[in-house]
Parts: structure tokens; sequence; C-alpha cells
């Protein structure tokens, strides 16, 4: 595995779970604010675990981060292409919770591909 991409998947769950506070998980599909500290202190620690600094890194990882924060496109697009049972069923809320996450890693996939 890629050291940078294995120290930026650290720094996804330090910034998406360890440093996300309930402010922040409980408000940024409601408010602007609160998902846009939650996702500057989220690039910050995937950016400084795999040490990138390019301004595509920052910016793509930023830029994704709060697109899938602050909305429902997760779940809308698990309840469109047949994950309705699912997103909805009894391993909801968590199946969601897991699939957003894939989406997170696959945004730093792209970001480690494209430094290298």
């Amino acid at each position: 595995m890629n050291e940078p991409l294995a120290y930026a998947i650290v720094g996804h769950l330090v910034g998406d779970f360890a440093a996300q506070n309930d402010w922040m998980a409980l408000n940024k599909k409601k408010h602007w604010f609160p998902c846009f500290v939650h996702c500057v202190i989220w690039t910050w620690c995937v950016c400084y675990g795999a040490g990138w600094s390019h301004p595509f890194a920052v910016a793509w990882l930023f830029g994704t981060h709060f697109a899938i924060d602050r909305t429902n496109v997760v779940r809308n697009f698990m309840m469109a292409s047949g994950q309705s049972g699912f997103a909805t069923g009894p391993l909801s809320p968590w199946s969601i919770v897991v699939v957003d996450n894939v989406w997170h890693i696959m945004t730093i996939l792209a970001v480690a591909r494209r430094l290298s």
C-alpha cells in the first residue's frame, strides 16, 4: 500500500470520528458552518497524515467532503441504486455511514493517485 495513502486513511478516521464533536455531527446537515468547521478539521487531518500540501489535494478533499456531508447525496444514491432496504432497513443508519466512508476513501484515493 502507498504509505501516504495509508496515513491519509488514518487521518480520515481521526477527522471523521475522533475529532468530530456532537455539535458538528448533529448540525452539519442543517447548517453550513458546523459542516465547514468539520471539513476544515477533517481536511487538515487527512493532509497532515499523508504529508500533502498540494492545492489540488486541499481543495478536492475539502470540497468533496463538504458536498458529501452537507447533503443527502449518499442516501439518495443508495435509494436510487437499489439499496433502499439497506439505506432504511434495520442496518440503517450505519449502512449509510459505511457507504459515506467508502465515498470519502474514494476521494482520498483520487488524490493519492493524482499526486503519485
